[in-house]
Formats: structure tokens, C-alpha cells, sequence
């Protein structure tokens, strides 16, 4: 008969063993959750399926296990299943519904094996939440993605879209342009000579001489301001030189301004519906400061930065307030068309300028990756 100190003693190693056990029991859980999850961060569980069930019917002493996933985020339900059911061994269910997937887990258990105790159905029940989890991530970063794409291939027809738009617009404006020069301007050209050619037969004292000189006078000036006309409709260096040479030639015909300019070649590589739109801009905003600004000094930049191309244009005028541009009253219509005209290829607009203190514009447009160059 043992003693009571070797009765106690056997107690003691029985419960050491015991509590043994059970940490090897909970580590060896806590090891399949912690490969669960190390299995599906490899990659999309379509990819890893294959180990992580593995995993799954090993740890559960199952001959099969099959992992249905229910429909979702736009993707379509999916199924994975390892090793050989057998419909007499025991089956154990087990679902989930995180991150909105709804996953169910089917285990055929091995013959002669129990179902999972409790605390081993825990730890499947937290594998499965994690599969759960791992395939709504997944799924959301594909819809992410197909709706970015979506977005993206709009913002390409879009910019296609704009692209023509405006290149119908200037179309528009070179057959304006054409039918002006070849028209009115040749018509009142041959006015003026044929005014000439009647006036030079009169003689000097004849009071008709003066009235045709006068009108041959204004004819010749009809000329040229439909050439100017012509000029502003379609200007040939733009098509002939790039945008920073049309502005150039623009600036030179700016009298009485003292005009200081800073013209990037960068504007050459430009896509051409950025340079279109940056000189009507350009076109505009000098015509507000000849008309309105009564400014002495005017200096213009062209350059690109940070992936976009910029345009400022500053003068030394009465200001924004003072020569009645936007102001309480709203925009004039000049301010709002180049607004609208940058809006149409992602650009932006911003005028700054207290009364007595000049105007300054500064037009900003997204340039495409292939494009722009810091």
C-alpha cells in the first residue's frame, strides 16, 4: 500500500503531465492557426488552396476536406476539395461569413476517428474565419481594381473624346480662317486696288480723288484686321513652330507693353490638345490685360513641373477688381471660356491680384506619364 506522501507525489506528476498535455495540445492549435494564416499571405487562396487544406484535413484527421465559397463582390462562387470522401466516416460542417464571403468547410473524418473536440473545433472555426477574411480581401482588391480600370479605360475615352473636340474646333477655325483669307480678305484687297487705280486717273484738284483715297484707306485696313483675324482664328506657327514659338510670335505683336518671357522648349512634347487649349488661354488672358488691365509690364511662362504644364501670365495693371474682372458680380465671359477650355483636359485655373497691384493668371494641366518630365 503506497504511503500518503507517495500517493501525493503520483498525483502531483499525473497532473504535471496532464497540464503537459494540454500546452502541447494548445500550442499545437495555436501552431495550425498561425500556418493557416502564414499559408493564405503567400498568395490568392486560388493558389494555395491545395496546402491550406492540407493543413486543414491533417489537423482535423480528416480523409477529405471540401471548402465551398458562396458568390460575391462580383466574383463567382468556388469550390476546392482534397482527398477521398467516404460516406460512412463521420462528417463535420463548419461555416463562416466574414469580410461578406460566406464560406463552408466539409471534413470526412478518418475511420475510427472522433469529431473534433471542442477546443480543436475552435481552432478550425478561427482557420475558417481567416480563410473568410483572406478571400474578402482578395475579392475586394479585384473589384477595386476592376473598377479602377473602369475608371481608368472612361478617363482614356474621355481624353479621346476631348482630344477630338477640340481638334474639331480648330478644324473649324482653320476652314473659318481659310474661307476669310480666300474671301472677304481677297475681295477687299481688290477693292482697294481697283480704288487705287480710279483714284490715280482723277486729277489731284478732283473733289471725288479724297473720298476714294479715304476709302481705299479704310480698305486697306479691313485687310488687315481680317489678316489679324486669320492670325488670332489659326495661328500658322503653332502648327508650323510648336506652342512656344506661336506664343513668342503672339508677344510680339503686343504694342506699348514691356514684355518679359520665359518659354519652355518642353512645351514642343506637349500632346497637341494641351498646347491648343494653353495658347487660347494665353490668347485670352493678353487680351483682358491690352483691354482692361492698363498695365505697362506684362511676363508670360511657359513650363513644365511635376508632371503637369503650367502657364502664368502676370501685369502690373489696376488688378482683378479694378479692371472688372471676377469680382462680386461673377466671372467675365473671357474668364469663364478659359476655365471651361482647361476643364476639358483636366487643367485648372487660378487669378490672383488686388486693385492697384496687376493680375496674375496661372493655368495648370495634368500631362499624360510618357509626356511630362520634371
Amino acid at each position: 500500500m503506497p504511503l500518503p506522501s507517495e500517493a501525493a507525489e503520483a498525483s502531483t506528476v499525473d497532473e504535471l503531465r496532464r497540464l503537459y498535455r494540454d500546452a502541447e495540445a494548445r500550442a499545437a492549435r495555436l501552431r495550425f492557426i498561425v500556418e493557416i494564416h502564414a499559408g493564405l499571405e503567400r498568395g490568392r487562396l486560388e493558389d494555395v488552396a491545395g496546402t491550406v487544406m492540407a493543413q486543414v484535413s491533417a489537423f482535423a484527421g480528416a480523409g477529405s476536406a471540401v471548402l465551398e465559397i458562396e458568390a460575391s463582390h462580383g466574383q463567382p462562387a468556388w469550390r476546392v476539395g482534397v482527398g477521398r470522401a467516404d460516406d460512412a466516416s463521420e462528417a463535420v460542417d463548419l461555416a463562416s461569413d466574414d469580410s461578406g464571403v460566406s464560406v463552408r468547410l466539409a471534413l470526412r473524418l478518418l475511420p475510427g476517428r472522433r469529431g473534433p473536440a471542442a477546443e480543436d473545433r475552435d481552432a478550425l472555426d478561427v482557420a475558417l474565419r481567416g480563410i473568410a477574411a483572406a478571400v474578402g480581401l482578395q475579392r475586394q482588391a479585384a473589384e477595386r481594381q476592376r473598377l479602377l480600370d473602369d475608371i481608368a479605360g472612361r478617363r482614356a475615352e474621355l481624353a479621346a473624346l476631348v482630344a477630338r473636340l477640340i481638334e474639331a474646333q480648330e478644324q473649324e477655325r482653320r476652314r473659318v480662317a481659310h474661307d476669310l483669307h480666300d474671301g472677304s480678305a481677297q475681295t477687299l484687297a481688290a477693292l482697294g486696288y481697283r480704288l487705287q487705280t480710279v483714284t490715280a486717273g482723277l486729277p489731284d484738284d478732283a473733289p471725288l480723288r479724297r473720298e476714294l483715297e479715304e476709302i481705299a484707306d479704310l480698305a486697306r485696313r479691313s485687310v488687315a484686321e481680317i489678316r489679324a483675324a486669320i492670325a488670332d482664328l489659326r495661328p500658322p506657327e503653332l502648327d508650323g513652330l510648336g506652342l512656344a514659338a506661336a506664343l513668342r510670335a503672339r508677344l510680339d505683336t503686343l504694342g506699348g507693353l514691356a514684355v518679359s518671357a520665359e518659354l519652355s522648349a518642353a512645351a514642343d512634347r506637349w500632346p497637341a490638345a494641351v498646347g491648343l487649349v494653353l495658347y487660347r488661354v494665353a490668347q485670352e488672358a493678353l487680351a483682358n490685360v491690352v483691354r482692361h488691365a492698363e498695365a505697362g509690364r506684362v511676363s508670360v511662362r511657359l513650363f513644365e513641373e511635376e508632371r503637369q504644364a503650367h502657364l502664368h501670365i502676370a501685369d502690373d495693371g489696376r488688378g482683378l477688381a479694378a479692371a472688372g474682372m471676377p469680382g462680386a458680380g461673377g466671372e467675365r465671359l473671357g474668364i469663364v471660356g478659359m476655365r471651361e477650355r482647361l476643364a476639358l483636359i483636366g487643367g485648372r485655373l487660378d487669378l490672383d491680384g488686388a486693385a492697384g497691384r496687376g493680375t496674375t493668371m496661372r493655368a495648370a494641366v495634368p500631362l499624360p506619364a510618357e509626356t511630362g518630365r520634371s
